[in-house]
């Protein structure tokens, strides 16, 4: 198994102008990406070390990370004034962008996480507090404790080439933080929910999967001017489905549910705030 930084499983990218990380291309394009306050609301509360990686503060300097709400159209008055709002890390930046600023330099090579000793450690925590695979409660906290420590030293290796890192002491007094303290049961369950929410930045697919199925961050909820009143629980099926594969669509749809984004699929059974 992954268990340790140095087999983290990356998609690598040459950032030679062709094969670039898409976030860096797409940060360098337009200036209307901003760190969602779901995100950095968690990560102000618990005064996480990773945050000055994840985001910048507020005007390019000082120390103030502010989110921007999700679902909001582009304008007053539930959008906020961009220059009040968090852009993505520097790290995620290949540098002078078509609207002026210059930002990081080595986003284009950014590698992408697949698989990380921090996921593996957060699978593992969870499966000992839920006594499964042979495992018991007893060794939730090691395996959530060591998933913390490989995100944050994930994230200090990947910050490094843009001059970002994270103490060991940072990384100490985080541990200790009393709202990251092991609290084991099912406070301990969310626990590990919302550091695996963190620690899968960059990877919004799984950490969509994984808000799917435990209802954490339970703040996840519809924006003001959302079209649709829930988030979206699954993906619809595609056009060339119905035309090349159609007696087997509606079988599933039949035994699924509509096809819609609303439409739970058979492991989503969480609902928040209630969750176990």
């Amino acid at each position: 198994m992954i268990l340790t930084n140095a087999d983290n499983a990356y998609f690598p990218w040459p950032g030679d102008g062709v094969y670039n990380n898409p976030w860096a291309d797409n940060l360098g394009a337009r200036d209307d990406w901003r760190m969602s306050d779901r995100l950095v609301n968690i990560l102000n509360a618990l005064s996480d070390p990773r945050l000055p990686i994840y985001a910048q503060p507020v005007g390019g300097s000082g120390s103030s990370y502010v989110g921007s709400p999700n679902g909001v159209l582009p304008m007053p008055p539930n959008m906020p004034d961009r220059a009040t709002t968090s852009r993505p890390g520097v790290i995620f930046y290949k540098g002078v962008t078509v609207y002026g600023p210059t930002f990081g330099g080595a986003g284009a090579s950014l590698p992408t996480p697949v698989l990380t000793a921090a996921e593996v450690n957060f699978i593992l925590a969870e499966a000992s507090e839920r006594g499964l695979g042979g495992l018991t409660a007893g060794t939730a906290a090691t395996y959530y404790n060591a998933a913390i420590s490989a995100s944050l030293n994930q994230w200090n290796d990947l910050a490094a080439s843009s001059g970002g890192s994270i103490s060991a002491g940072a990384m100490a007094t985080y541990l200790a933080n009393p709202g990251v303290v092991y609290q084991g049961g099912v406070a301990g369950q969310k626990q590990i929910a919302t550091q695996k929410y963190i620690a899968l930045y960059m990877d919004g697919a799984t950490a969509w999967f994984e808000w799917r199925r435990t209802c954490i961050p339970t703040t996840i909820v519809p924006g003001p001017d959302a079209t649709l009143t829930y988030v979206p629980r699954r993906l619809e099926y595609p056009t060339t489905e119905a035309t090349a594969n159609g007696t087997s669509l509606q079988a599933a749809i039949a035994a699924q549910g509509p096809d819609n984004l609303g439409t739970k699929l058979w492991w989503d059974t969480q609902t928040a705030p209630t969750c176990t």
